[in-house]
């Protein structure tokens, strides 16, 4: 389940330092390294107790923010502290209205998230900052095993509750950490640090229906695995040989998986679907061997 990080550095960071070592630094969620220098970061600049309010007190005074420091106007509750560039990572802070609140009233739960469970599509590091903060039903699965399609039955574990109290930091896993936000029970803040990494545009990921135990939506979705398709079911081999590359090294498991349905869907008798398939599960994607295996275990005479 997501991770509890702990920390007794009492010291604080301003946004701007946070930003530079972090850009220095870089994060990278696959190594415990970068997570703990990148945890290390978030909780300094955590510590300042100012700087949030300071910010959006100059910003309601028609203050423009200095350097990269602004709103986000694509999500209701969002502040950029730091936009993604240098570093693979984005700094924000989340401000989360409680039940009382006209926002929420106005807004509707879904503005915010609430009583929704969903994965990410990347990992983060999230910490309590202010209020009592959010309560999170946690839950666990394998995206391996998923094939991603709106309704299809997902194994969920549920791992309980947690709040995110001024001070708590957990680490999200990407395709892994499932989460239902309900609203706290007064005004709440959180400080997020994203990583952020070019191939995440290609990469889906889901909302989900706990009660049903199966996917509620597909998000990130977008058309290039249907272009794909098109192209290997209407080209030639040059199509072909797009599709093969893109089923070996695409950054994406799922259009990696749409590749190899691509050439399977255009390979003929059995025979031949099975050899592809093959290859496919020989390709070093665990999402595609799961996939590649069970397929052929389907068309196996």
């Amino acid at each position: 389940m997501a991770r509890l990080i702990g920390s007794t550095d009492p010291t604080s960071a301003s946004v701007e330092e946070v930003r530079d070592a972090l850009a220095v630094w870089c994060f990278d969620p696959a190594e415990e390294e970068s997570i703990a220098h990148a945890a290390h970061w978030l909780r300094r600049l955590g510590n300042d107790r100012d700087f949030l309010g300071d910010l959006l007190i100059g910003m309601l005074a028609g203050r423009p923010p200095a350097g990269e420091v602004g709103i986000d106007v694509g999500e209701t509750n969002r502040i950029v502290l730091a936009a993604p560039g240098r570093g693979n990572f984005s700094l924000s802070a989340s401000i989360w209205p409680s039940q009382e609140e006209n926002v929420l009233r106005a807004s509707g739960p879904e503005a915010f998230a609430y009583g929704t469970a969903h994965d990410h599509n990347h990992d983060f590091l999230v910490l309590g900052y202010f209020g009592p903060g959010v309560e999170f039903e946690n839950y666990e699965y394998r995206y391996e095993t998923v094939e991603g399609w709106r309704g299809e039955p997902v194994d969920l574990h549920p791992l309980g509750r947690s709040r995110l109290e001024p001070g708590a930091l957990f680490h999200y896993r990407a395709h892994r950490d499932i989460h239902l936000v309900h609203p706290p029970q007064s005004l709440s803040v959180a400080l997020t640090l994203s990583h952020e990494h070019a191939a995440k545009g290609w990469m889906d990921h889901y909302l989900f229906d706990v009660e049903a135990g199966r996917i509620a939506r597909v998000l990130g979705h977008g058309p290039s695995e249907a272009f794909l398709r098109i192209a290997v079911a209407l080209g030639g081999e040059e199509a072909k040989d797009l599709a093969a590359r893109f089923g070996r090294h695409h950054p994406s498991d799922r259009m990696r998986l749409s590749a190899w349905r691509a050439l399977a869907a255009c390979a003929g008798n059995r025979e031949a679907q099975d050899a592809v398939w093959a290859e496919a599960e020989a390709c070093g994607s665990r999402v595609v061997e799961a996939a590649a295996a069970a397929r052929r275990r389907t068309i196996s005479p």
